[in-house]
């Protein structure tokens, strides 16, 4: 398992930030994490999360355990100063276009290789009917070919909290609910199209079983085991 640079540490912004933010998320939005114990000991880890609200990224860098984590953000939140320099300090990496910035991919590989944790919403954007939408084919095949642990994570009740368009948070629950690791590797002898379209159903249906009726979408735990998407020992 590749070590992480001695070069990458926290930060104190970033440590500061998120003890700032914990506090909030306690406090405000009684925050709670589901299935921690299912994060490896140690990363390199693909994260593959839902994204419904612009809550969800600092709930998702509230979870990380890991020093010198990377998530995937869209690249017009680095115009908000404050945030820019908050983001930066969690290793954000900025993407332009929907899951299709190829710079952003070959980013999130990179930060894989040097053994580091990435984030990343399934579907390559905001969900901003609170739903679970389809997964996006790069990101599929990103999956598929990155060679690393992957862990489906969810956050619940953002959208309840900040729905698109509001400006001020309400103070409604949230909690981030992470499954356990699994594994598409084996996809890699399929042919292409078949194996990012099983990917993509797989996928889809470790998010759905971590999610509320309500915004599961037509995945189920059941559709993932069927499909494969085999499970592996945290460790």
């Amino acid at each position: 398992m590749a070590r992480i640079p001695d070069r990458a540490r926290p930060n104190r912004l970033a440590q500061a930030s998120k003890v700032i933010l914990g506090g909030y998320f306690k406090l405000y939005h009684r925050f709670e994490v589901i299935g921690a114990e299912n994060l490896p000991a140690h990363p390199p880890l693909l994260g593959l999360t839902n994204h419904i609200s612009l809550l969800d990224v600092p709930a998702f860098g509230l979870i990380d355990p890991y020093p010198n984590s990377a998530l995937v953000a869209k690249a017009s939140l680095l115009r908000v100063p404050i945030i820019a320099h908050i983001l930066r300090s969690w290793g954000m990496i900025p993407v332009e276009r929907h899951g299709q910035d190829l710079t952003a991919v070959r980013e999130v590989l990179r930060c894989l290789r040097e053994g580091r944790a990435v984030a990343i919403a399934a579907e390559g954007t905001r969900n901003r009917s609170g739903g679970l939408g389809e997964v996006h084919p790069v990101l599929a095949r990103l999956a598929i070919t990155a060679g690393v642990p992957l862990v489906a994570i969810a956050a619940i009740g953002t959208y309840q909290a900040l729905p698109p368009g509001a400006w001020v948070p309400r103070p409604k629950p949230v909690r981030v609910a992470i499954g356990p690791v699994f594994d598409l590797g084996y996809l890699r002898d399929r042919p292409r199209a078949e194996a990012i379209e099983e990917a993509r159903a797989i996928i889809r249906a470790r998010l759905a079983e971590l999610l509320p009726p309500t915004a599961k979408g037509i995945a189920t735990a059941e559709d993932a085991e069927a499909r494969g998407g085999k499970e592996v020992r945290a460790g």
